[in-house]
């Protein structure tokens, strides 16, 4: 039975589809979504035209990144929570799906092509490491 679904997110359209669509399964399986998104190194960018503070760290940006995720996606379904994680994209999700017991992960195929397929794409690596499935969602 799936209970927990996670979904990793970089705020591209790609990482937004495979999150659609991890709502979609969250609604249909009755399960809880988290919404997540991983910073790799602590950087502070620049954000001029940005109402607020001007400048944010990347572990901020990945905090505001899934939190839009996940608030678009609360119309699909109501039971989502986000948060962002420190390290490598498919090493943090794979961490936090064993931490949180997840049943699914859920990933974009973003750069999944040609020798990439073989050498290090975040899916990839997900799936190659995760302690549950893995939904690659077709998204180029």
């Amino acid at each position: 039975m799936v209970t927990v679904i996670l979904v990793g997110v970089d705020g591209t359209d790609s990482s937004r589809l495979a999150a659609r669509r991890a709502a979609e399964l969250a609604v249909r399986l009755g399960a809880e979504l988290h919404v997540l998104s991983a910073v790799e190194q602590a950087t502070v960018e620049e954000f001029p035209d940005r109402p607020g503070a001007s400048q944010l760290t990347s572990g901020e940006l990945a905090e505001t990144i899934a939190a839009e995720v996940a608030q678009d996606l609360r119309s699909v379904v109501p039971n989502v929570t986000s948060r962002p994680l420190h390290g490598k994209p498919a090493t943090a999700l794979v961490d936090e799906a064993i931490r949180l017991d997840a049943s699914l992960i859920v990933v974009g195929n973003r750069r999944v092509q040609g020798v990439g397929r073989l050498l290090g794409s975040v899916a990839s690596s997900v799936a190659a490491h995760a302690p549950c499935d893995v939904y690659i969602v077709k998204t180029v």
